[in-house]
């Protein structure tokens, strides 16, 4: 009795179709796109990850619905497609490195900007206020199951600091991220 191997041909189309199935999986998979709106602050992220309380867009909706900003007046609009086919978007350089906004979108980016890292660094200063008053110079209140020198109170006190420290260099960077837009 010899030994005939399979086809290649056989072979061949059954990784082709195993590959084809994984492709297609993996293309729909990235494909689904959620929407999350913060209760509180009602910001809005989409991502591609399903999270807690999140809303898949269906199928319908388009990336182009997601709001960017970048809208310019229609006297713009106008001449920008002035010349072009039917079509033609009205910034056709864009993601090139030729792209540009006009100077009124741009004041009203960095307007958004400024307004947002002030909001931002206000509620990093509450929380590093509230953060000295827990810490208070390494020597916070034991809680009612801890002693003063026992481990939990010193872990306690450990991630304290590492709060602290965290909330003095947000408010560092987003000061140093004021300072450095443009007036």
């Amino acid at each position: 009795m010899r030994f005939q191997p399979r086809p290649p041909l056989l072979l061949s189309a059954v990784v082709g179709a195993t590959a084809l199935a994984l492709g297609t999986a993996a293309a729909f998979a990235q494909s689904e796109i959620y929407k999350i709106v913060d209760p509180v602050t009602g910001a809005v992220e989409y991502t591609n990850q399903p999270k807690k309380g999140a809303v898949r867009m269906s199928s319908g909706d388009t990336l182009s619905e997601i709001p960017i900003g970048n809208k310019p007046g229609k006297a713009r609009d106008a001449k920008a497609s002035a010349g072009k086919p039917a079509g033609a978007t009205a910034n056709a350089s864009a993601g090139t490195a030729v792209a540009s906004v006009d100077a009124g979108t741009q004041r009203t980016r960095d307007g958004t900007r400024r307004q947002v890292l002030s909001d931002e660094l206000a509620s990093e200063e509450k929380l590093l206020s509230d953060a000295r008053a827990s810490y208070n110079n390494g020597r916070p209140a034991p809680l009612a199951d801890e002693g003063v020198g026992s481990p939990r109170y010193v872990d306690r006190v450990k991630q304290l600091e590492k709060t602290l420290r965290l909330h003095e260099r947000n408010v560092t960077s987003l000061k140093q991220e004021l300072a450095n837009l443009k007036s």
